[in-house]
Order: C-alpha cells, then sequence, then structure tokens
C-alpha cells in the first residue's frame, strides 16, 4: 500500500537534527515542539510560550519548560539575539551550582512523577566573556575537549563545547571524568551526541557518581551486570526478549548488591526447578536474598545450610531436643529460610 502526504494548506516544519540526533527521551518534548513549531510566534515570549502550549498540549507548564530547556540545551532553539536582558539571568545560573551540593534537584517537577530527574534546565549559561576565560585558563580543558571529540569521532560546535565547559566548571568534574564520561556513553550506552553525554553526566551527578573513581565504579559495576545478564539468559532460556524492570533489579542485585557467584545463581534456579514447574526469577531471588542475609555466597556454604536444614528436619521429627534451642539465631535463620526454599507451597507475593 502506497501512501501520500496530505499537507492541505499548511506545513509544519521541524530542524532534521531532531530526528538523526536529538530525539527526546519523553515524546511529550517532541509534541511541545510541534506545537511551537506550529505557532512560531510564541518565541518571542516565553511566559507566553509557557501558558499557549501548556493549554493546547494539555501538558502541565513545568512539563513544557522542562521540554523547552531541552530543546535549547540540544541546539533546536536558540536565545534570540535582542532578547530583553531580564530573559536570562545569567549571575544567577552561573551561581546556582556553588549555592547547593545537587543543582539537578531544583529543577526536578512534582507534578510529573515520569519526570524523575529532569536535569536538562539546570545546565548553566555562561556569558560569552566567563566561558572563554574558564577554556583558556583551565590547565588541559581544551586537549580534553579535543580527545573528547575524537572518541565521539566529530568536531564540537561551539554550542557543544559550551555545554561540556558548563557541566565541566559549574559541577566541578575533572577532566578524567569528562573522558570516561565520553567513554562511556560510547562504549557502554552507544551514544555519542554531545547533548546526551550531558544528559548522562547530570544524571550519573544527581545519582551522587561525582568523581573519576566513583564513575570507573559505575562502568565496572555496568559490566559485570552486562556479562551476568548473559549467562542468566542463557541459564532461564530467556533468549533476546526484553527484560522488564523488575528482571533488571534483581540482576543488579544479585550481581552487584549481593555479589553472587554465578555458581550459587545456579544452584538457587536448581533449587527452584526442584520446587516449582516453571522457574520464576521472583522465586530465585528470594533464596538469593535469604542467602545474602545469611552471609552465604559459596556453593559449600549453601551444601552446608543445607545439610544442616535436614539434620534439623530429622530431629524435629523424633523430638525437640533441647541443644536445639541453644542454636545461634542466625543458624536457625539460615535453616528457616532453606526450609521455605525447598517447600512446594512456597509462593512469592511479588
Amino acid at each position: 500500500m502506497k501512501l501520500n502526504l496530505m499537507y492541505g494548506t499548511g506545513v509544519i516544519v521541524l530542524p532534521g537534527s531532531v530526528f538523526s540526533e536529538y530525539m527526546p527521551p519523553d515524546a511529550s518534548y517532541l509534541y511541545v515542539l510541534i506545537a511551537v513549531c506550529a505557532t512560531p510566534s510564541l518565541l518571542a515570549d516565553t511566559d507566553t510560550l509557557y501558558t499557549a502550549v501548556s493549554e493546547q498540549c494539555r501538558l502541565p507548564a513545568a512539563l513544557v519548560k522542562n521540554a523547552i530547556a531541552y530543546w535549547l540545551d540540544c541546539g533546536v532553539l536558540a536565545e534570540a539575539k535582542d532578547a530583553p536582558p531580564a530573559a536570562v539571568d545569567t549571575a544567577a545560573v552561573v551561581t546556582e551550582p556553588a549555592q547547593t551540593e545537587t543543582p539537578v534537584e531544583k529543577t526536578t517537577d512534582t507534578e510529573v512523577p515520569t519526570e524523575k530527574k529532569p536535569v536538562r534546565a539546570s545546565l548553566p549559561t555562561y556569558p560569552t566573556e566567563e566561558y572563554s576565560r574558564i577554556l583558556s585558563e583551565t590547565d588541559g580543558l581544551r586537549d580534553t575537549l579535543d580527545e573528547c571529540a575524537r572518541i565521539a569521532g566529530k568536531l564540537f560546535s561551539e554550542h557543544e563545547t559550551r555545554q561540556l565547559v558548563a557541566l565541566y566548571d559549574s559541577y566541578a568534574l575533572d577532566c578524567e571524568y569528562l573522558l570516561l564520561l565520553f567513554m562511556y556513553c560510547k562504549n557502554t550506552l552507544g551514544k555519542t551526541a554531545v547533548s546526551y553525554v550531558v544528559r548522562t553526566g547530570l544524571g550519573l551527578y544527581d545519582d551522587g557518581i561525582r568523581s573519576a573513581q566513583a564513575l570507573e565504579a559505575h562502568i565496572a559495576a555496568r559490566e559485570r551486570c552486562r556479562e551476568m545478564e548473559y549467562q542468566i539468559r542463557r541459564l532461564l532460556g530467556l533468549g533476546e526478549r526484553a527484560l522488564t524492570a523488575k528482571e533488571k533489579e534483581y540482576i543488579e542485585a544479585w550481581t552487584n548488591t549481593y555479589a553472587m557467584p554465578m555458581d550459587v545463581i545456579t544452584r538457587a534456579y536448581e533449587i527452584t526447578v526442584k520446587n516449582i514447574d516453571t522457574p520464576r526469577m521472583s522465586y530465585i531471588n528470594k533464596i538469593l536474598s535469604g542467602w545474602n542475609e545469611n552471609g552465604i555466597r559459596t556453593t559449600e556454604a549453601v551444601d552446608a545450610a543445607e545439610a544442616a536444614f535436614e539434620k534439623k528436619k530429622s530431629a524435629s521429627a523424633g523430638q525437640k531436643d533441647s541443644s536445639a534451642q541453644s542454636q545461634s539465631s542466625a543458624s536457625y535463620d539460615v535453616d528457616t529460610f532453606i526450609e521455605l526454599a525447598m517447600n512446594r507451597s512456597f509462593e512469592d507475593n511479588n
């Protein structure tokens, strides 16, 4: 079937970069941009713009502001040269990171719960003189940005360079952090657009990852999760289907929170298979969570706990021995958990 575009009497034109490089994480941002392009006269006054687009798109005004900030950040929109001085309070914006430990939180919009961290609007806008001074007087910064451009595989525009200088200076991130950030976005996330890298950096900052060492640890943890996910997929026969958010949480917990080796995860899987017809990750997680709480992280420790359970089960079948009552609470917790883990009637509420 062949289709035709029915333009009629009106056409809305969008910058090609919107689709080639800057597709937003929230479809509402694209809706806002279409509304702006449909009535470009609204750009003359941001106060009018926010209100009009909010009413037209039936979106909260705060979300519209975040969307406009996103498109400004990407360079799809630009501040007009003849804008009145009051339109951008650069003094307040530049000093904002020094006034609060986590400036990203200032833009959090409680009206839009799906926007967990609307960090795009919190990137400071530096006056040209300040930007030039930082770039020229900071040792190694220009060379670092050149290396970041090499990693990204392209030359940075002045707007993109301004973004990186603002990220570097206002959030006190060093040159090593910037290099690691670009390598992480390219090698792990498969993204090289500067706007994406900046948003990722702001999100990491908001999560408390604020040094090169912390970023290295985060990258290592992500890599462990990727390797473990591959093995768990094979173990559970998940194929190539996308994992649910809950399944990703389980793998993250098993890998980095519990630090469980694959052979222990396999044992938990085997216990699951013995006791329920269809293996469930929630059931496996219940077992691994209990083992983690009791310090069981090796197959030898699993064997010892199961042996202790069987011994106690045999003893309780006859008579209650007084010595059994004097066991440590930790040992009792292990036995109780193993009993639950191997009980066919066990049902997980998750």
